[in-house]
This record gives C-alpha cells, structure tokens and sequence, in this order.
C-alpha cells in the first residue's frame, strides 16, 4: 500500500471516502465537502505531518487518517476513515500504527487521551478494541430541511423572551458566558476563557459573527447559540440556556432564528451532532425545533501512558 500525506487535490477523494464509508454503515452519505475543508482547516493541525492517506495503484484512496489538538485542552482528537472493502483491516493496522506514532511525539504529557469518532460496526471496530481502543460515548446527528420545514415569526416572544444578536465583544463575551455555566458539567466539556474559546471559533473557516445569538429574560442573558455558515450545509455549533430559564421554549426559539437567517442565506439543510445522554434533554429541544435523527457515532478513547518523545 502506497502512503502519503494529504493534499489540496484530495478533497474530493477524502469525501468519496467518507461517503462510501457512511453508505455502508447507514445506506445514505452524510459529510460534505465543507465539512471535509473544515476537518482539513482544524485547529492545530499540520496538514503535511498530521495527516495520511492510503492510495492504491489507481489513484483510489482505502483510508485516511488525521491528528490534531482536541477542543478541551490536553486532549488530542484523531480522525479514521476506512473503505468497506477487502483489506480494510490491514489499511486499519497501518494507519492506527501511524496515529501511535504521532501520539507519542505530540502528546504533552503522559495518560493523555486520544478520541475519536467511528460509525456504529465500523471495519476497524475489534482491531481498536484489541488495541487499547475502548467506546466512552455516543452522539447523535440530527438535521432540518429547510426547504420542506416552516418557521414562522412566533407572535411574541415566549414568556418575555428578547432574542437579538450579539452585535459587540460584550454581547460575545456573554455568548461564551452562558454557554460556559449552561454546560458545566456535561459529558467532557472543559472551561475555557473567553480568548481560548473566541480563538478556535475564529480559526474555523465557517466563523460567522452574526450567527451568534443571545436570548435575554428581563435584561438577563438566559441562553445562546452559535451558527456556522460552510458552503454547503449550516451547522449548529453550540446551544444553551441556563438551568433557571428551561422549559420556557428559549432554545428552539434561538435554533428556529438561526434556521430563518440560515434559510434566508440560501441554506437547505442545518446539521447538529448531539450528546446522545445529555441529562438537559438536549435531544427533545432539537427534535421540538423541526430537527430529525439521522444516525449515532461512537466516541473512542485511548490513554497513552507513554512518556513523550
């Protein structure tokens, strides 16, 4: 097998791959080519030492593979995808053995963790499962047709509610604050600053500042939701609403405010990926919004007790 490190003309090649992969686990394609440039355009990562695909003698690729700084600081987050083929087992083998390499070279201390997404029943399942690989979560993908959905102007805003976007650093910063105390204590979610967290959002190419809004109860910042706008699908980056101020309908007013600005950007779709046991019941906001279940993916962990190099 032929291994490289990936290219600006494998953009196409990386979403066939993806799309393959996804059909055979759930019969239909989910990843865009946006979402394969923005995977590319992650944080923290060196594309031409970072990253690796398999290509036969054809020019087809049988996998790829990717390592990067994870969103919550000291972890790193490791992509893997393979071709439902004959030899995907092997092209596993090899590539897991490429990620051990860069783990032991990038990680920053030792008992580091690694994670990782992989369709339920993917090829390499008992292969990671023999090597250390251990399933710690699950999330689910859920979407809204904009063309086929309505979301009208409610009458007035539930309870009191004031929706608006956040037009300044300080409307921003109270985005980042919300969201911070709204998912203390959720499954992996560690706090950041406000500079930690408004860096990685700038650093994403779908970054859009006016996709970011606040939903206010008396002069009080109760909830917020971060939009991304990518070529071709919208993605729900962050939702929350502070404990005190659920179950009065405040985020599926904020999804159903971004759906219209989305819609109105000639978006069709609007993506999420869910934490599947969210105790918030993050699922039944998204679902009362107009969104739909479209799969789950397995979230995989590895600690690497190794020291570094």
């Amino acid at each position: 097998m032929h291994c490289r490190a990936v290219n600006e003309s494998d953009i196409e090649a990386i979403l066939d791959l993806f799309g393959c992969a996804e059909h055979a686990a759930t019969g239909r394609r989910e990843t865009t080519r946006a979402d394969v440039r923005d995977l590319l355009a992650s944080p923290g990562l060196d594309v031409a030492s970072r990253t690796m695909v398999v290509e036969s003698k054809e020019g087809r690729l049988s996998g790829f593979v990717a390592l990067h700084p994870a969103p919550q600081a000291g972890q790193l987050r490791a992509h893997l995808i393979l071709a439902p083929a004959d030899g995907a087992t092997d092209t596993a083998r090899a590539l897991l053995h490429v990620l051990d390499e860069w783990v032991l070279r990038d990680a920053p201390h030792p008992n580091i963790p690694v994670t990782m997404f992989q369709l339920p029943n993917c090829p390499a399942h008992d292969l990671m499962a023999a090597e250390g690989w251990s399933i710690v979560h699950s999330y689910t993908r859920l979407r809204v047709d904009l063309d086929t959905s309505e979301f009208p102007e409610p009458a007035q805003p539930p309870l009191g509610v004031q929706l608006r976007v956040a037009a300044d650093d300080q409307d921003r910063r109270a985005v980042h604050s919300v969201l911070e105390d709204a998912l203390a204590g959720h499954w992996n979610h560690q706090r950041r600053t406000f500079a930690e967290f408004d860096r990685d959002q700038r650093q994403r190419g779908s970054y859009e500042a006016a996709l970011w809004w606040l939903a206010e109860v008396d002069g009080v910042c109760a909830g917020a939701v971060i939009a991304r706008d990518p070529s071709e699908r919208a993605w729900i980056a962050w939702l929350g609403v502070l404990d005190a101020y659920r179950g009065r309908g405040i985020g599926k007013q904020l999804l159903r405010t971004v759906f219209r600005l989305l819609r109105d950007r000639g978006h069709h779709s609007v993506g999420v990926d869910v934490d599947t046991h969210n105790s918030a019941g993050a699922l039944s906001v998204y679902r009362a919004a107009g969104m739909s279940e479209r799969g789950t993916a397995d979230q995989w962990r590895k600690i690497y007790a190794h020291q570094p190099f």
